[in-house]
């Protein structure tokens, strides 16, 4: 039952943002609505997702991307190869500079580099707990920067205009 009330929040957290027009309001609304639902529930264990419904969420949802590529969006992929590659050793650099800068003021967490690097939280987390290098820490870092990412991005799009604006 906790898993069917968890999944009706985060639909009805979903399906409010997105009829109110919020950029990534299905995602956003459907984290709050299951942030709220676990918050509500009180404390305990969070309510585990089965790995078979992760999965069939997360192969729909490279599903509903894919089947949006088309041979023009491919040949357009080329003109923003440099900027990815650029932006990707951008944000590397900075996870670096973020660890090293908690070193000097004393305040680094267990697995540093882990926790300020880019990347899937559940991929770091796992580097992190294969190398008994602060997974806890780690998963932490991930988990707030995503929401906080998930969080922000409506107001950052609707702030920021789109290139050629």
């Amino acid at each position: 039952m906790p898993l069917i009330l968890l999944l009706l929040s985060a639909t009805i957290g979903g399906l409010v943002l997105a009829r109110l027009g919020v950029p990534g309001g299905l995602v956003v609304g459907g984290l709050i609505g299951a942030a709220a639902y676990q918050l509500i529930r009180g404390g305990g264990a969070p309510v585990e997702v089965p790995g078979p419904l992760r999965t069939a969420a997360f192969l729909v949802l490279g599903a509903a991307i894919g089947s949006t590529i088309t041979r023009d969006t491919v040949s357009g992929l080329r003109g923003v190869l440099l900027p990815a590659v650029l932006a990707a050793v951008l944000i590397i650099g900075a996870g670096v500079v973020i660890a090293l800068g908690l070193r000097v003021v004393g305040i680094a967490p267990p697995g540093d580099v882990l926790a300020t690097s880019p990347g899937a939280l559940s991929a770091i987390a796992a580097v992190a707990a294969e190398r008994g290098t602060g997974p806890a820490e780690v998963a932490l870092f991930h988990t707030v920067r995503v929401v906080l990412v998930l969080l922000s991005l409506p107001l950052l799009l609707t702030l920021l205009p789109e290139p050629g604006d």
